[in-house]
C-alpha cells in the first residue's frame, strides 16, 4: 500500500520534540544523512538519530548521502533505524553494504541520482528491499521535481517487476503525486509538502489519501 515518508530535515530542528509529537501517527519518518562531501549540505549524524529514535515510536528510514556509507551502517542500526539506503554512486561494492545492513537486521536499498541509469541496479536486484530514485539533484534543497525520473520508475517496473518497492525522493507534492504513483512508485519521500504546512498531520494525511486513491485507480485500470 502506498505510503509517504516525511523528511525531518525540512522541519524546524530547533523545535524537534514538538515536530516529533505532531508526527507521532506517521507511518515513517525519513532521515537524510548528508556529510557535506557527497552532497553540498550537512544535515545531522548518528548522535541525533539516536535521540530521535529514543523519543519516537515511528519507524525510521534513512538515506545516506555520504562518501563512505559503510561507516554509518552499524551506528544507525544500533540507533534504531529500520530501513537504510545508500547511493550506488558512493559504493564500490554495493553488495557489501547490503549484506552488512541485512546482518544488522535492517532492510536495505540502493539510491540512484538523476544521471545514474537504472541498469546499474541489475546485479543487485535480488538483494534489495527497496529502490530509491532521487527526483531532484541530490543535496540541493528546494529544487524542482525532475519529470525524467518518471521514465526511470517505469523502466524499473519493467525490469524488476512489481515485488521490488520503489521509493521516490525530492520535489513531490500534490501537484505531481499522481504522475509518480501512475509511473509505479510505492512510496514518496516528501519534505516541504508536510513540514512547511501549517498542520503537519493534515498535510500528511492528504498526501497518503491521494496516493492511495491514485494507486487504486491504477489497479482498477489493470483489471478492466
Amino acid at each position: 500500500m502506498f505510503t509517504v515518508s516525511p523528511s525531518i530535515y525540512s522541519a524546524d530542528l530547533l523545535d524537534l520534540r514538538k515536530v516529533l509529537d505532531q508526527a507521532k501517527d506517521f507511518e515513517h519518518i525519513h532521515l537524510d544523512i548528508d556529510d557535506g562531501n557527497f552532497v553540498k549540505g550537512i544535515s545531522f549524524g548518528v548522535g541525533l538519530v539516536e535521540q530521535i529514535a529514543a523519543y519516537t515510536d515511528v519507524e525510521l528510514d534513512a538515506h545516506l548521502e555520504v562518501l563512505n556509507p559503510l561507516d554509518y551502517v552499524e551506528g544507525l542500526a544500533k540507533a534504531g533505524v529500520k530501513m537504510l539506503s545508500a547511493h550506488i554512486e558512493a559504493l564500490p561494492f554495493p553488495s557489501a553494504f547490503l549484506s552488512r545492513a541485512h546482518k544488522l537486521g535492517m532492510k536495505a536499498g540502493l539510491a540512484l541520482n538523476l544521471k545514474t541509469p537504472v541498469s546499474f541496479i541489475e546485479p543487485y536486484k535480488d538483494d534489495l528491499d527497496l529502490l530509491l530514485f532521487v527526483s531532484v539533484e541530490a543535496g540541493e534543497e528546494g529544487l524542482p521535481f525532475h519529470a525524467s525520473v518518471l521514465n526511470k520508475i517505469r523502466e524499473a517496473r519493467q525490469r524488476f517487476g512489481k515485488d521490488l518497492p520503489i521509493w521516490v525522493d525530492g520535489g513531490i507534492s500534490e501537484n505531481n503525486l499522481k504522475e509518480v504513483v501512475e509511473a509505479g512508485a510505492d512510496a514518496a519521500v516528501v519534505g516541504r509538502a508536510v513540514f512547511k504546512a501549517q498542520d503537519f498531520k493534515k498535510a500528511y494525511d492528504r498526501l497518503i489519501d491521494l496516493g492511495r486513491s491514485y494507486e487504486r485507480e491504477c489497479r482498477n485500470k489493470e483489471t478492466d
